[in-house]
């Protein structure tokens, strides 16, 4: 669970509230702005620069640019499509009646392929009755865009949604190959896809699936067979790969077309994978490369079949971050020094992460104290051994990464949207709230707030009164 974790208390706004209840006004003052400047997002690339393209949205989880350079952005809790036009929201395209408690809602959005033609973006979800209702399944649905608003079309899965209600997954997205894919947590079940030897259960949570544009199963997915047809064994015809506890992150390589995810662990071992087809992630048991797991094996895995396999993990974290989103950006609208880079977000510190790969793409290109593929953070310092990866911080809780017309798109569970761009790049979105940066505004009303309070304050023996 992510999107329900609760960073550590903000030092700074306690102490604000300490020194505001103690006299000390100035004090106060002057920590609120330094609060103000300091949460303001930022890039380590002193070429780049971020923007607040708009503020006030309900939990939003994901957005998906149209071919007019609009963007269809979803919200988690209130299970609406808002229409983004010229960095503004310009009118709610969908509601759908959504549970939305911990992790469930409006989770996932991807557009079809042949979208110019036929309109169809396709949703993942938590059905209910009414908004923030009891949960009934969770959904892929397809619907259709006219221009303005969204329309049913048709139901692409249906998949389960207990016991819940966190692990839901949600990141939905088609492959270069034109399939979609979609990862589905395990929902705190402990079956076969979670690899306990014990249970014959096998439902499609803990689970990447794969499947056709109209959700028929692909004939040449890895663990297909016309015997597991009509049979408790059915789901295993949709399954690209299985073992994951729980992902925020799909994306595909624009190079090579090898998918890779973000998973999160219970404590320890946050992971970036390299996901090829009948890949078994390790969960429950193995978190982390193998090296890291005393006494584990592979042989205390499930075997789904001659395609199933295990791999390590590309990178690890040791105390988890919680990653979250995972992007390849695959233009040069930031530098031809990211293009075809990845980018991944986190829940836990509010960072933005930048990964290089090897020459022929099957890892990430690490070195110094990442030469072994793994953080050994701590829970007193989650962001140790990462300055070489460290790319952006206060960004919140990043819940999708996606390439714009004109940079790089950030979505804040907090409500925000943000855009990273060259500070070559001329003007921002019409409609940008943030045309000056925050530090740059909030500075000089600090000046004026200083002296406001400050004059208005008792003295003693001509002094402030402070802490």
């Amino acid at each position: 669970m992510i999107l329900a974790k609760t960073p550590p208390a903000n030092r700074e706004i306690i102490t604000m509230k300490r020194a505001w209840r103690g006299g000390g006004a100035v004090v106060a003052v002057f920590l609120l702005v330094t609060h103000w400047c300091s949460a303001a997002p930022t890039v380590v690339d002193p070429n780049l620069t971020v923007d607040t393209v708009t503020t006030g949205l309900d939990s939003p989880s994901g957005m998906a640019f149209l071919p007019d350079n609009d963007a269809l952005v979803i919200e988690k809790n209130s299970g609406q499509v808002q229409l983004l036009r010229n960095g503004a929201i310009a009118g709610v395209a969908l509601n759908l009646p959504v549970a939305n408690n911990s992790e469930e809602g409006l989770l996932g959005i991807a557009l079809h392929p042949d979208f110019a033609s036929n309109g169809f973006v396709y949703l993942y979800y938590t059905l209910s009755t009414s908004v923030g209702g009891a949960p009934i399944n969770n959904v892929i649905g397809r619907y259709h865009w006219n221009g303005s608003t969204l329309t049913f079309d048709k139901v692409i899965a249906d998949l389960p949604t207990m016991p819940g209600p966190n692990h839901n997954g949600g990141k939905i997205l088609f492959g270069p190959d034109g399939k979609l894919y979609a990862v589905i947590g395990e929902l705190n079940r402990r079956e076969a896809a979670q690899n306990n030897q014990s249970s014959t259960a096998i439902h499609r949570a803990g689970v990447i699936l794969r499947l056709n544009k109209g959700g028929k199963t692909p004939t040449d997915n890895p663990f297909f067979s016309t015997a597991n047809i009509g049979t408790p064994r059915a789901p295993l015809n949709d399954i690209f790969a299985y073992g994951v506890r729980n992902s925020f992150g799909l994306a595909f390589d624009p190079v090579t077309g090898m998918l890779w995810d973000t998973e999160n662990g219970p404590a320890n071992f946050d992971e970036i994978n390299r996901v090829r087809a009948g890949f078994n992630s390790g969960w429950t048991a193995i978190q982390g490369p193998l090296s890291r797991n005393p006494g584990a094996s592979v042989s205390q895995l499930v075997s789904f079949g001659p395609s199933a396999f295990y791999a390590d993990p590309k990178f690890s974290w040791v105390t988890t971050v919680a990653p979250t989103d995972i992007h390849f950006q695959s233009n040069t609208l930031l530098g031809g020094i990211y293009q075809n880079t990845m980018f991944a977000g986190d829940n836990n510190t509010g960072s933005l992460f930048h990964f290089d790969l090897s020459a022929d793409r099957k890892t990430l290109a690490l070195s110094g104290p990442l030469a072994d593929r793994v953080a050994d953070n701590t829970s007193i310092d989650l962001l140790a051994e990462q300055s070489s990866v460290l790319f952006g911080s206060g960004f919140g809780t990043t819940t999708s990464i996606v390439g714009g017309p004109d940079g790089m798109y950030v979505t804040s569970i907090g409500g925000q949207i943000y855009r990273i761009h060259s500070k070559a790049t001329a003007a921002q979105p019409a409609g940008d709230i943030a045309a000056v940066p925050l530090p740059a505004m909030v500075w000089p009303i600090a000046v004026l707030l200083l002296a406001f309070v400050a004059a208005r304050l008792p003295r003693q023996s001509g002094r402030l009164t402070l802490l």
